[in-house]
């Protein structure tokens, strides 16, 4: 079956139209309008494998608002899966990005699973769509779904956030899988150019981007006052211990702050000493245990903050809790004075709002935000942080090379597994031996103009305006 997802009723358009400015707030409403004509009384349809946790899920949170706004009917609808279909399904995302992950196969046997799962979320989408409909299947779990819908729906298209910038042996194996499942796809749609594996060199293959809205809870501007409250709502503001429940008044209206954190930490930050996180799910690829074992291992001074979900909160997503616990066995590993510098910080997910205005608080309050993926289709927290003017150390790997500019508006570690030249780069950073304001001012000045108003703010959309 699916889940229909109901996009933020409050609106963005206006806001978004001042941020544009006139010329290209009036380009984004006449593309709208050609998007409606070419809809013609249709419907454009998101289908993906969670509404929460993620860029993708994030993108579309913002999305549909919009849509919304311009006047475009889309639907966004979500897979419901079992364990077994996620096994599978988190096997071929981290074999799409070039990992052996599990270790276990994606043959037969697995096919057939995974296409079972999808019959009912089939059923359920063939009786809603419309000849006039166009469908965007996003990611592995949702592209089983695109053989039976060809001869519905107007058009499909396959947008994948995955890859690796040079095939393996598991990664080719993954493209075997989904390959056969998306014949007749009008299009294919990837972050990067490189992460396009050779076999669709003679397909219409289109690059876009993930976007991001500066208006949403992750990323609108927050008063100090707010930033310190959720800090140490989190326990890692240096001089105040947690608050209890509270409603603040943000530029996203009132908002409860009712959930608390789970932290695991020995001290809080002390004042003055530079804060260094990394938000992002508790993943092998992610790699927290590794940014765990660079910091503590290579940079002398610092409090590193590793910040993700809670672990059950993503069900498309099942190695969450043994990773986190990794990283909770790693911590409780080190020696005392090493041990009193990291926290691990699992936010609340229940309420999307809350979960966003802590990211939020905790990236405004980092002197360095780090993305030490080992493989990334796109990393949307890089996005989130050069918006906030924050330095970024990340791996040089996939859409991030598209993101940063080596020592222009980020730093980059060539090799991700190399924790020594991750703590060279960091300590850079972290000992404001790089004039981090510049740094900062440039990563957000390269957000503004290349991911909102250059980058197609209505990306999706946009695709279809240039059939």
């Amino acid at each position: 079956m699916l889940s229909i997802q109901q996009p933020d009723p409050r609106p963005v358009l206006p806001r978004l139209e001042a941020l544009l400015g006139p010329d290209r707030a009036d380009a984004l409403r006449r593309a709208a309008a050609r998007i409606r004509d070419r809809l013609a009384g249709g419907t454009l349809w998101h289908v993906n494998s969670t509404g929460a946790g993620g860029g993708v899920a994030e993108t579309l949170q913002m999305a549909l608002p919009l849509y919304r706004d311009l006047g475009v009917s889309a639907t966004w609808a979500v897979i419901n899966g079992d364990a077994d279909f996620f096994t599978i399904t988190k096997r071929l995302g981290v074999a799409l990005y070039g990992s052996p992950g599990d270790g276990g196969p994606l043959g037969p046997a697995e096919r057939g699973l995974y296409l079972r799962t999808l019959a009912s979320a089939r059923d359920d989408l063939l009786s809603r769509v419309r000849p006039g409909d166009i469908v965007i299947l996003h990611d592995h779990q949702a592209a089983g779904l695109a053989e039976p819908l060809l001869d519905r729906v107007g058009a499909v298209y396959w947008r994948c956030y995955v890859g690796v910038d040079a095939p393996t042996e598991a990664s080719e194996a993954a493209w075997d899988f989904l390959t056969p499942l998306l014949t007749g796809v009008r299009e294919l749609i990837f972050c990067a150019d490189t992460l396009v594996p050779d076999r669709f060199a003679a397909r219409p293959v289109r690059i876009r981007p993930l976007f991001t809205s500066p208006f949403t809870a992750k990323n609108c501007e927050l008063d100090a006052a707010t930033v310190e409250h959720l800090l140490a709502r989190c326990g890692l503001h240096p001089e105040h211990e947690a608050p209890g429940p509270a409603t603040l008044r943000t530029p996203v209206g009132e908002v409860g702050i009712r959930r608390p954190p789970q932290v695991i930490a020995q001290e809080r930050p002390r004042p003055g000493q530079p804060l260094v996180t990394q938000v992002s799910r508790w993943d092998r690829l992610k790699d927290m245990h590794g940014v765990l074992a660079g910091v503590t291992s290579h940079v002398d001074d610092g409090y590193l903050a590793l910040v993700g979900p809670d672990t059950a909160a993503i069900p498309d997503d099942i190695e969450q809790q043994v990773w986190y616990d990794r990283c909770v066995e790693a911590w409780r590993a080190l020696p005392p004075r090493q041990r009193g510098r990291v926290a691990l910080v699992c936010l609340p997910m229940a309420d999307l709002t809350e979960n966003a205005l802590l990211v939020n608080a905790i990236q405004r309050a980092s002197d360095v935000v780090v993305q030490k993926s080992l493989a990334e289709g796109f990393g949307l927290t890089v996005t989130e942080a050069m918006w906030k003017s924050r330095v970024v150390v990340a791996s040089a790997v996939g859409g991030i090379r598209t993101q940063i500019t080596d020592q222009l508006d980020g730093l980059l570690v060539d090799d991700p597994t190399d924790l020594a030249a991750f703590g060279r780069v960091l300590r850079r950073a972290v000992g404001r031996e790089v004039d981090t304001q510049i740094l900062g001012k440039r990563a957000h000045d390269k957000v503004r103009a290349e991911f909102l108003p250059d980058g197609e703010v209505l990306s999706t959309a946009t695709m279809i305006d240039e059939l």
